[in-house]
């Protein structure tokens, strides 16, 4: 009798082992496709950031006209958009 628990508790064992090596490497696969997606949504981000450059820039120059500088230095300086929620009055 005492050697079917060992049996039956061995084999639990055995099992939970498999499964947390499993699960740790389920862990490791997604860490690494999110490394591997990295770069996607860096270019995502940049290719947005263009958009809104260029869009700033035509704003600027319909309400400002031609030649007209209005910052100091014409060193690239990553914006910072703030999202305001709508308010409903």
């Amino acid at each position: 009798m005492l050697l079917g628990m060992g049996l039956v508790m061995g084999y639990g064992w055995y099992h939970l082992i498999k499964g947390i090596r499993e699960a740790n490497e389920l862990a490791r696969e997604k860490m690494w496709a999110r490394i591997h997606l990295i770069p996607l949504l860096q270019a995502e981000e940049d290719r947005d950031q263009v958009r809104r450059w260029y869009a700033d820039q035509a704003r600027e120059k319909e309400l400002l006209g031609e030649n007209t500088k209005v910052y100091h230095s014409d060193r690239f300086v990553r914006p910072t958009f703030t999202v305001v929620p709508s308010t409903k009055n």
